[in-house]
């Protein structure tokens, strides 16, 4: 097995996506200890302060674990996990990453002025409009995921069309706004078809049906919200797993 060397010094997301890597072409039936942090520092060619930095958000993410004394191992149980919590991704890759055939369709775009929720959430002014995008992520035909994404007037300016949203949301704010989304805050629950009369419309429900709530809050670089989202998910296809770390 060889490292190969992070080009850009300083970025540890690199250096992550190299052990990442390394992590895949090992034998962890022979061993899943990895390398020092002097060793992979070396073979990366970056300070071991990035590879710690790399390391941490490995370990927060359950993909490794630390024991001290003895080093630093695979969790061999992350790497069966198919669609994660942490980090997450595009719906799309969500929904291929579960095993089924993706298709998108943007069910409805319109501006009003943003609710009282909204206002807090995005941080705006009373009365400042938005954009409230609707859209339908299907997996095999089959709804899966619906989408309700709010993003500011003034974020965007009045020339949102339509087919702007046909693409990952992210990618329309990093390469049409220059914005990068960085994080998010995220509060699940559970919703009904019955409470909501969109998801019985969207979902076709026959019967009152249960889906999961992702209450979502993104924002950029700058730690400014960039737009506001509820996913509600039919848990049949897609289900989030988590690893979690015990503190007792």
């Amino acid at each position: 097995m060889k490292f190969c060397k992070v080009k850009e010094q300083g970025l540890s997301q690199l250096t992550k996506k190299s052990i990442l890597e390394y992590i895949k072409s090992m034998d962890l039936a022979i061993s899943n200890k990895l390398p020092r942090e002097e060793l992979l520092a070396q073979e990366l060619g970056v300070s071991r302060i990035t590879v710690r930095s790399a390391l941490n958000e490995l370990a927060s993410e359950g993909i490794i674990f630390r024991k001290q004394g003895k080093g630093t191992f695979v969790n061999q149980e992350a790497l069966h996990m198919n669609v994660v919590f942490n980090p997450i991704g595009d719906l799309r890759d969500v929904i291929a990453s579960s095993g089924y055939e993706v298709k998108t369709k943007v069910l409805a775009i319109e501006k009003r002025v943003a609710s009282s929720e909204e206002v807090v959430k995005l941080q705006l002014k009373e009365n400042d409009e938005v954009f409230v995008i609707k859209r339908m992520f299907y997996a095999n035909e089959m709804p899966a995921i619906y989408c309700v994404d709010r993003i500011a007037v003034n974020t965007v300016g009045e020339d949102l069309i339509n087919n702007q949203m046909d693409i990952s949301i992210y990618k329309y704010f990093s390469e049409t706004l220059k914005r990068n989304i960085s994080w998010d805050k995220v509060e699940l629950s559970t919703i009904t078809s019955e409470e909501m009369q969109d998801l019985a419309k969207y979902f076709d429900c026959k019967y009152v049906q249960s889906f999961l709530n992702c209450d979502i809050i993104n924002f950029d670089n700058n730690d400014e919200p960039a737009f506001y989202a509820n996913e509600y998910v039919n848990t049949k296809f897609i289900r989030y797993q988590l690893i979690r770390q015990k503190k007792y």
